[in-house]
């Protein structure tokens, strides 16, 4: 599962870095060509919005959107290989709810294409706001050309919160199908216990409500910050649903007793 989200990470960096290497092409030179025009014409806010609005059109044309496609595709596919494996070895049942399985990779896939296609929008949204506001208020080239660099950073970011998120995401809604459709009842919360995992997530790993510690009803979520929660729903968050049988449920209840 690792080795796909980090997969997915460097083709989401890739796509920021071809984006981010066409602003230094053709935005990073207008603002020097400019310079000398900030105050004295306005006519030079109409070059950059053009160079923009270019550079948009071209992340946003139907070969960029397939592309964003075929990666979404790829990344949810090897997901849902890699679960495969991991349910073989819980000894769930591997076709168990086929169906909605297939109905929510395709789901899956789709928001994945649209979050892809959301990196250069954003990433040219800001990358205007930023040329636009300063060229108005007189910045020098050197000085846009150093914002540009952070603004990429918090891009670069967002791609790797998106790969970490959504392989979670996958990997705990497709456990949560797979459990239920082949019967099973209970699972138990379990952490990644290092120490980025939330406290609210160490918590509720040790809640014992009735079943044992951590154990839970699919049909009765554990209410974590608020919210009824499964492993894998929060955003950004790494823990896993380990099936837990009836059998094992009734010696927890003994161990109490």
């Amino acid at each position: 599962m690792k080795q796909t989200e980090i997969a997915y990470y460097r083709k989401l960096k890739q796509l920021a870095k071809l984006v981010r290497e066409d602003v230094d092409a053709e935005i990073v030179p207008l603002l020097k060509q400019l310079a000398p025009e900030y105050v004295a014409d306005a006519s030079w806010s109409d070059v950059i919005a053009a160079a923009l609005q270019r550079l948009l059109a071209r992340w946003t044309n139907p070969f960029s959107q397939r592309q964003a496609e075929q990666i979404a595709q790829e990344f949810v596919t090897t997901s849902a290989g890699d679960n495969d494996r991991r349910v073989r070895s819980f000894g769930i049942d591997l076709y168990g709810g086929d169906q909605q399985l297939q109905d929510y990779l395709r789901a899956a896939a789709f928001q994945n294409a649209q979050l892809i296609r959301s990196i250069p929008a954003q990433y040219l949204e800001q990358v205007g706001n930023i040329v636009m506001g300063n060229m108005r208020q007189g910045m020098r080239p050197s000085y846009i050309e150093g914002e540009l660099v952070k603004q990429f950073g918090v891009t670069q970011r967002r791609a790797k919160l998106i790969a970490r998120d959504q392989t979670a995401k996958i990997q705990g809604e497709m456990s949560r199908i797979r459990q239920i459709n082949s019967g099973l009842e209970y699972f138990k919360w379990v952490t990644s216990q290092d120490e980025r995992v939330r406290h609210s997530h160490v918590a509720v790993a040790k809640r014992d409500v009735g079943y044992g510690e951590g154990v839970f009803k699919w049909s009765d979520l554990p209410v974590v910050d608020g919210v009824p929660t499964f492993p894998g729903q929060p955003i950004n968050c790494r823990c896993i649903a380990r099936p837990v049988t009836p059998a094992q449920v009734e010696r927890n209840k003994a161990k109490k007793g």
